[in-house]
């Protein structure tokens, strides 16, 4: 049987947002689920978009349809900071 390849594996930005998505999960699930159940899951939501748009962007072989994910990616990191700024305007640390 042939071995499936997802060019995504390969991609650093993608490496670099699964360790990002780790560690800010481990501060969620640390400081802000025990606080605010509501709040740690649109974190995590969003961190995991962040990992996830980047993987499916990456299913065409389109630069522009890629480039399009990306931004739907980006996006989610802001929502992820937007979450942890209220965490802390909420003094949940």
């Amino acid at each position: 049987m042939k071995e499936v390849r997802f060019r995504f594996k390969r991609f650093k930005v993608y490496q670099d947002a699964k360790r990002f998505c780790k560690y800010c999960r481990g501060i969620v699930e640390e400081y802000i689920k025990p606080k605010d159940k509501d709040l740690a899951s649109q974190i995590k939501r969003a961190l995991h978009s962040l990992v996830l748009n980047i993987a499916e962007g990456s299913a065409d072989n389109s630069d522009i349809e890629f480039a399009r994910f990306l931004g739907i990616s980006i996006r989610s990191t802001y929502e992820s900071v937007a979450g942890f700024d209220l965490a802390l305007l909420y003094e949940l640390k």
